[in-house]
């Protein structure tokens, strides 16, 4: 199904930025995304994900085929930190003031991450508690709209505890922890990303056959009249397992 081969695209190119020193040109996106017949904001997105992802693009604005103004604005957006929506500055509210009046202990970081190197247990549930807050405000500075606040703090948490339970290094300190929260969140990020895409890119090619077919049968009633996949595969030149993939998505493969 191409949603497979779109995701293997999208790894090869990845792949081919990083042997490049995280710099690629139009040329090789649309060399390896052109067979795919994607939109312009399609593309648009996928430069988004290798920004992301630490790849530029040598004159991104012209594969995108964007005038310069909405080039602009583009990275603008992209620069501009994504507010929180209404519902999540509630949760945001009720979130920090629970930590509030969870206990905190009185030692300072520096003697807690001294013991947690020595593989104390009570200094890692303790560092735990003191940096959920610090988790949840860098949450909301790397908020996007692909997830929901509530889900990025519980990343971020997810982060801070497997972060204070790892072996390496032998000395951690606060920028260390920081740095395995922020490096969390950013994996959590570019995950659903890319599952984005992909969702994306399902619901396109499915309005693209169920548009097709719509076309060729509408002043059709005759049940008769209803086109194979495999005639819908020469019709539409898409593939016939593809076709199926999709009709099951739509309930109409019966």
């Amino acid at each position: 199904m191409d949603i497979q081969k779109f995701q293997q695209k999208l790894t090869d190119v990845c792949e081919l930025g990083e042997k490049n020193g995280k710099v690629l040109k139009p040329e090789q996106i649309k060399e390896c995304f052109g067979e795919l017949d994607l939109d312009k904001s399609q593309l648009i997105k996928i430069l988004q994900y290798l920004k992301l992802k630490g790849i530029s693009i040598e004159g991104a604005e012209a594969i995108a085929a964007a005038p310069q103004e909405e080039t602009e604005a583009t990275s603008e957006q992209e620069e501009t930190k994504v507010p929180l929506t209404p519902e999540e500055e509630a949760y945001l509210k009720e979130y920090l003031e629970g930590l509030d009046e969870q206990a905190q202990g009185e030692r300072g970081a520096e003697e807690l991450f001294a013991l947690l190197s020595q593989g104390d247990a009570l200094a890692q549930a303790e560092l735990s508690q003191k940096y959920l807050r610090s988790a949840a405000e860098m949450a909301v500075e790397m908020n996007c709209e692909e997830i929901f606040i509530a889900d990025l703090i519980q990343e971020a948490n997810i982060s801070l505890l497997m972060a204070l339970g790892e072996e390496e290094p032998a000395q951690k300190d606060e920028t260390w922890l920081l740095g395995r929260i922020r490096a969390g969140i950013r994996n959590a990020i570019e995950e659903q990303t890319q599952r984005k895409f992909e969702d994306d890119y399902l619901v396109a090619k499915v309005e693209k056959l169920e548009s097709a077919v719509r076309e060729l049968t509408e002043d059709e009633d005759d049940e008769n009249s209803k086109f194979s996949v495999e005639e819908l595969a020469i019709i539409l030149d898409m593939d016939e397992e593809e076709i199926r993939d999709v009709l099951r998505l739509t309930g109409d493969d019966k």
